[in-house]
């Protein structure tokens, strides 16, 4: 079988990867690749020293003999129907290394690469063919599931170092997403449009009340949105509407409950100050906090809260 990205083994091996995301709920980057083997009874992760441990052998044999390889291995063990994720998590092994290794790992797992006859991918159990053939198949498994081409197409990326900060991952392998996701495309493939869907929390706009430097990496994805000029005099109450701002006339991203005007910076309640910031989360048209009166920063969610559903205000 031909190791070409356009191969039918390559397009069931990316369905299997939206699959997979959509699955074990993966709607956040980056892929929690611990969580996701935790979450199946029968999958166990493991590093270099515990499987040393087990065996009562040294790490280097681990690496040397049982793994054959410096970064990682799924193991089957059929008597006890489960499957063990070796990482080496030796300091020299850069965290986004692990984190491709694991969703590599996994991806043997879930692509039915380890049966009762076939208990580990190694280049010494299996011909160079099939080994050639699963390793590839289980590097597009990581990449899609890692840094899904559609998703970062949804997102403005402008280089391969913009996925490397966004989805963990090392540079190289950034690069290698980053061509795959700046690729021409005629259609969305239905299981990519369900894929976005079930990113929308993380993908979606909304604006923070904090300084640039705060943002870290993402600061360049931020902007601030403009402020909308004051009227010549503000509204009768008569003439307003419920919860819109008597300064600009903005009804839209704040309540009767906000303190500021989200779109002019006018205090709505009396003997109020603009306050140091405040961490809220506002509209994303915002160009004011409601709460605090501060300038904020436009900018996707996902980049800014490490968890939607205990961050959320």
């Amino acid at each position: 079988m031909p190791l070409n990205p356009n191969s039918d083994a390559a397009i069931r091996v990316f369905h299997m990867a939206h699959r997979f995301l959509n699955e074990f709920g993966i709607k956040w980057l980056p892929v929690p690749y611990a969580d996701i083997i935790f979450a199946k009874h029968d999958w166990h992760l493991k590093y270099v020293d515990q499987l040393a441990y087990e065996i009562g052998e040294s790490e280097k044999y681990v690496l040397d003999h049982v793994m054959r390889s410096k970064d990682g291995l799924a193991m089957y063990d059929p008597q006890k129907q489960q499957y063990d994720i070796v990482l080496n998590a030796d300091n020299d092994v850069p965290k986004t290394r692990m984190r491709w290794t694991a969703i590599h790992e996994i991806g043997h797992i879930y692509l039915g690469h380890l049966d009762s006859q076939r208990k580990r991918i190694t280049s010494c159990s299996l011909t160079r063919e099939e080994y050639d053939q699963f390793e590839f198949e289980a590097d597009i498994f990581a990449g899609e599931v890692l840094a899904s081409k559609w998703i970062m197409r949804q997102i403005d990326i402008v280089d391969e170092y913009d996925i490397a900060t966004i989805c963990g991952i090392s540079d190289d392998a950034a690069l290698s997403r980053y061509k795959k996701a700046t690729e021409d495309y005629s259609y969305t493939p239905v299981n990519a449009v369900l894929t976005i869907k079930n990113f929308g929390e993380y993908l979606k706009n909304v604006t923070i009340c904090c300084e640039l430097t705060e943002m870290d990496d993402f600061a360049r994805f931020a902007f601030a949105n403009r402020v909308t000029p004051k009227l010549a005099k503000p509204k009768h109450p008569a003439l307003r509407k419920l919860g819109s701002c008597p300064y600009c006339g903005n009804e839209r991203g704040q309540s009767v409950s906000s303190n500021f005007c989200v779109a002019c910076g006018s205090a709505l309640k009396n003997q109020l100050a603009i306050t140091g910031r405040c961490d809220h989360v506002n509209h994303e048209h915002a160009a004011h906090c409601e709460q605090c009166g501060n300038r904020v920063y436009r900018i996707k969610q996902g980049f800014v809260l490490e968890d939607f559903e205990t961050n959320e205000n």
